[in-house]
């Protein structure tokens, strides 16, 4: 057929689609034309010529995909597509996402660096015949793992969910499983200077060990340790962002000791802490399930407590002039905190519970945070917070003192508080702001009371009427 009337029928399908989607379309269409003509309209110099978000609501049932393009492509949505890596253009599968489809066919001599096969079925393969045996980036889930992956670059590889998978950490490219996935894979072998940094081993199979002065460069950065047994010390070790949790043996760290005395972003469950926290970054670090963690907040690095979940921690010393934006008190002892004289006077997103407050709200940045189980006496003055804005506040445990006329209330909570009050014309504004005004008095709640009699009156007259 002549390349204008494939161009026309290919334009008047993509119209009938754009109809179908806007009208609410969502099964898939099964056209019932000449298969070779479909494959025209479909395909455009190997690549799939209609838009993403419409040839996705098309049957695709017997359409073959050789020669065709199909990097980068989602077919997630999709129906019917079936694909043989062996005859799909270049046998490139970079960075598809495999959704739905249906694999025939081997990978021997196929690309799939960053493909997801998420989803897919039938999908067998072979590490040592892939393209130049590299599954950098692969997600390989509902994949069966068919041969060793011995000298295959598995650095950002996710496992989850594929079988199979036995890996020899001496044995991977370059000694690498840098930001890999290791669920479901049967681990055999040392990671004596193997690369960790990143390496999620939750749900890997084996007896896994890891001694952190024997790792590569004793980086155990963002390495999540659930299931791994930790032996030896942790002096001089980089644990930015490691995650202890669910890991295995006694677990002591200094916070003196480790590298840079940085735990930013560390996990700290099964933790024993000795030593002082004195010039320690602490920004974002996790203590809930550590044990022996006392900290005088004037002391870290920077006075800085942003977003650092203290649970479990002993809090000597004032949080005067100290971050506590995002910073979780819940579980913490010991803190007493004075609103007027944290850092810039701001408790955004802050988590209170524990925590003895004394002093005014006046002038505090109080959105987002959360007094739910705070102690002290809490008053707050809607009209004299930062702003007037008590947007995603957490309100239990706080009397309220002051007008709530003209105070950003989008998201408040206002549950187990005391004192509020409000016109019903700021109720019906708050209630459209997704606020919770439960424990919210209305006070003039004669026109409230109105509007609810002639509702009930309404419904009354229509039950008479049934």
């Amino acid at each position: 057929m002549k390349i204008e009337y494939i161009s026309k029928s290919r334009k008047m399908l993509t119209d009938k689609l754009i109809k179908y989607k806007r009208n609410g379309g969502k099964d898939h269409i099964k056209l019932d034309i000449d298969k070779e003509l479909f494959q025209q309209i479909l395909f455009e110099n190997k690549k799939i010529a209609i838009p993403d978000n419409l040839w996705k609501l098309l049957d695709l049932s017997g359409v073959s995909f050789d020669g065709v393009d199909v990097r980068k492509i989602d077919f997630t949505g999709s129906k019917g597509v079936v694909i043989d890596p062996q005859t799909v253009y270049d046998k490139n599968l970079c960075n598809a996402k495999l959704a739905g489809v249906e694999i025939t066919g081997s990978f021997d001599n196929v690309k799939v660096k960053g493909t997801d096969f998420t989803g897919s079925k039938g999908g067998v393969l072979n590490p040592q015949t892939v393209y130049a045996n590299d599954l950098n980036g692969t997600k390989l889930a509902n994949v069966e793992i068919k041969g060793s992956l011995d000298y295959v670059y598995v650095e950002g590889a996710d496992f989850t969910e594929s079988t199979g998978a036995v890996i020899d950490p001496q044995k991977v490219y370059c000694k690498n499983l840098r930001n890999t996935k290791l669920a479901n894979v049967e681990i055999k072998g040392s990671l004596d200077g193997v690369k960790v940094e990143g390496s999620d081993f939750t749900g890997s199979k084996g007896t896994v060990v890891i001694d952190p002065q024997k790792v590569y460069c004793k980086n155990l950065r963002n390495a999540k340790l659930a299931g791994v047994e930790i032996t030896g010390s942790l002096y001089g070790v980089c644990v930015v962002g490691t995650d202890f949790t669910g890991s295995k043996g006694t677990v002591v760290i200094n916070p003196q000791k480790v590298r840079f005395r940085n735990l930013r972003g560390t996990k700290l469950a099964n933790v024993v802490i000795v030593g002082l926290f004195d010039g320690v970054d602490v920004r974002g670090t996790d203590f809930t399930g550590s044990k022996g963690g006392v900290l005088n907040p004037r002391k870290v690095y920077d006075k800085n407590l942003y977003g650092t979940k203290l649970a479990d921690v002993e809090i000597v010393g004032s949080l005067d002039y100290v971050e506590v934006i995002g910073t979780d008190f819940t579980g913490s002892k010991g803190g007493v905190l004075n609103p007027r004289k944290v850092y810039d006077k701001n408790l955004y997103g802050t988590k209170l519970a524990d925590v003895e407050i004394v002093g005014s709200l006046d002038g505090v940045d109080v959105e987002g945070a959360d007094f739910t189980g705070s102690k002290g006496t809490v008053v707050i003055n809607p009209q004299k917070v930062r702003f007037r804005n008590l947007r995603g506040t957490k309100l239990a445990n706080v009397e309220i003192v002051g007008s709530l006329d003209d105070i950003n209330m989008r998201g408040t909570d206002f549950t187990g508080s005391e004192g509020a009050k409000m016109s019903f014309y700021e109720y019906q504004h708050a209630i459209k702001l997704g606020a919770d005004l439960t424990d919210v008095e209305i006070i003039d709640n004669d026109k409230y009371k109105e509007i609810e009699d002639k509702i009930e009156k309404v419904f009354q007259k229509q039950l008479k009427l049934e």
